[in-house]
């Protein structure tokens, strides 16, 4: 009886969080629909009838995670702050400098992806909406004179291919390049596609 209200309970949205965080924890090829289940004191038939397969919960999964990440992307830059500070903020969230955030799950996108469409679809579509905020932010930043790029859309694709390759060195190569340098690389990247002093990639620098 425990498990059948258990059961009634769970809502799609905590299925795909559970089905996320496993994909973090243990990737893609070793999920298996009984580990979501038992993630969340379910039945594995209940996870079966919200997704049919485990390939469909995978595909939700990491779109909800994409969206997530949208949504967290969008609440840093969307402040009134200065474009430098919406870039900062936009850096700060997306380089692999910090926590590793999603950055487990999306280089196991990115390996699977390779294999099923369907996951790379979600992640170039992920891939692509965050490279249009960055073009966005710089495209504001040279209307506003901050930066200086005669090609925002090719600066902002640059600049995240770099960041995507500095994660793979952080979190696959993990200790091989210290976080301190993976900042200063990111920074003096930036500020060299922008016209700017890397040291004028900070919050509240005037």
């Amino acid at each position: 009886m425990a498990r059948r209200r258990k059961d009634a309970g769970v809502r799609r949205e905590e299925i795909l969080r559970a089905t996320a965080h496993l994909i973090e924890e243990h990737g893609i090829a070793l999920l298996r629909v009984a580990d979501v289940a038992v993630e969340l004191d379910v039945s594995p038939a209940l996870v079966v009838y919200h997704f049919q397969t485990k390939d469909a919960l995978i595909a939700e999964a990491l779109t909800w995670a994409a969206q997530q990440d949208l949504d967290r992307l969008a609440l840093a830059t969307g402040g009134e702050g200065s474009s430098r500070d919406r870039l900062f903020a936009a850096l700060a969230w997306y380089a692999p400098t910090g926590s590793e955030r999603g950055w487990r799950l999306w280089i196991e996108n990115w390996a699977a992806g390779l294999r099923e469409p369907a996951l790379r679809q979600v992640g170039r579509e992920l891939d692509l909406v965050w490279k249009e905020s960055l073009t966005e932010i710089i495209q504001a930043g040279v209307a506003e004179g901050d930066f200086v790029t005669a090609d925002a859309r090719g600066a902002a694709w640059r600049i995240t291919a770099l960041l995507d390759g500095l994660a793979v060195q952080a979190i696959v190569h993990r200790g091989v390049v210290g976080r301190e340098q993976l900042t200063a690389w990111s920074m003096q990247a930036v500020a060299a596609e922008l016209g700017l002093d890397a040291s004028l990639l900070s919050p509240g620098t005037p």
